[in-house]
């Protein structure tokens, strides 16, 4: 079945290609090219997030990009390979739907990742648990974090690993279904919010205290959003403020996060939060980060899914060419979201072209990293003026004029010194 739906989505994006100039939208449908990567001169760190691992999605009823998760994570882990990373950070969200079946899944692939000198530290995020429960996941994870912990909490999921190289501390910010909360340790909850309990912050200052006296440097990471400027409403971490002042107290300049689908650089007052996008998004990416003798230096990665596919030997058309694949699924978003939001804030049919060209034109600056640098040019397109009326009143609009007014030029990478 997925044969037939991809040939017919492959053909689309041909017929698109050979129309693109027959007075149409002017969309570009060439994919956007990311500067390379020079190879690591210290320790090189990967991070991916919310891989929404479902194998038995294979129709794409999650999104058709969620019928290429298992391919899509196998993806992943030979790109970090290829980048020569040594250590890989999966900020929640592994699975879709918490079921242990899942969770063997991806396990597997993890272990074969491990076999070839990757180590993988995980965390659960909102999606991960129920029916699994708290023990279950430590238990399930022993190989990749939870057995090489120097410290857990014993109040959440939360552990340390303190490395010859690094100190990585670990967040289990919570947000999953209360009923999941089976730790001894952890306190029962009546609601599914995120959170870090007092008990939990108390040790994570311990675990602070002595990756300090061992001057090691630290990486914090969790699943949910912390600063801020970027939470949404609904998804506020309980203690979030507590704990960015100990990261401050501590001079440790960078947390890491997912959850939002989006990637995001936030900065406030001497921290800086660092949210890796979706895996299954467009477009395919996630975060490296090179720790020198002075410095954090991260760089944003899209997964080579088209070298993977033919070194695969897959035969499905995407997938060698899914770059493209995504371009073309791009354009298609672009047009079915103008044509959704027009049916509320009506626009003529010139109009409507337009905006979608802007927005499609939009989203690849915002993935690039440029959108600071493209900004006025972006804003004289002939769409662009006819976007923002149509999306009046929608989250892209709202979404887009933000990163216009404030996205700079960190979203393409950016340096930290490094402390400890």
């Amino acid at each position: 079945m997925r044969r037939s739906k991809t040939a017919c989505l492959v053909l689309l994006l041909a017929c698109a290609l050979l129309l693109g100039g027959c007075g149409r939208a002017a969309f570009d449908l060439r994919v956007p090219e990311l500067p390379a990567i020079p190879a690591p001169e210290g320790l090189r760190i990967a991070v991916a997030s919310d891989l929404h691992l479902n194998p038995e999605n294979p129709d794409g009823s999650e999104g058709l990009a969620s019928a290429y998760s298992a391919e899509l994570t196998d993806a992943l882990l030979r790109d970090v390979w290829e980048q020569r990373a040594s250590i890989l950070l999966l900020t929640g969200d592994l699975v879709s739907g918490g079921r242990e079946e899942r969770h063997a899944a991806l396990i597997e692939k993890l272990r074969r990742a491990k076999e070839d000198g990757l180590a993988v530290y995980v965390l659960p995020g909102n999606h991960d648990l129920a029916p699994v429960g708290q023990t279950d996941f430590a238990a399930l994870y022993a190989d990749f974090g939870y057995g090489d912990a120097y410290s857990r909490d014993p109040a959440s999921l939360s552990y340390c690993v303190l490395r010859p190289d690094c100190a990585l501390l670990m967040l289990d910010t919570g947000g999953y279904p209360a009923d999941c909360i089976d730790l001894p340790g952890a306190a029962p909850r009546e609601d599914s919010e995120a959170f870090l309990r007092e008990e939990t912050l108390r040790w994570a200052e311990d675990m602070l205290r002595e990756a300090q006296r061992r001057e090691l440097p630290v990486l914090c990471a969790g699943h949910y959003n912390l600063l801020t400027q970027i939470q949404r409403e609904g998804y506020r971490v309980e203690n979030g403020e507590t704990l960015a002042a100990l990261l401050r107290a501590y001079r440790v300049p960078l947390y890491l996060s997912g959850h939002i689908h989006l990637r995001a650089v936030v900065k406030e007052t001497g921290l800086t939060e660092l949210v890796t996008e979706y895996l299954l998004g467009y477009p395919t990416g996630y975060s490296l980060l090179d720790l020198s003798d002075n410095a954090w230096t991260y760089r944003p990665r899209r997964v080579d899914v088209d070298a993977w596919a033919a070194e695969t030997g897959a035969e499905d058309p995407a997938l060698l060419h899914y770059a493209a694949w995504q371009q073309e699924g791009l354009r298609r978003y672009a047009l079915e979201n103008i044509a959704y939001m027009a049916e509320r804030n009506p626009l003529s049919e010139r109009e409507a072209e337009q905006a979608a060209v802007f927005f499609y034109a939009a989203v690849n600056a915002y993935w690039r990293g440029t959108l600071c640098d493209e900004r006025t040019a972006l804003e004289r397109m002939p769409g662009s003026k006819a976007f923002f009326r149509c999306a009046e009143g929608y989250a892209w609009g709202w979404w887009l004029r933000t990163q216009m007014e404030s996205a700079g030029p960190e979203l393409a990478g950016f340096t930290l010194p490094r402390e400890s």
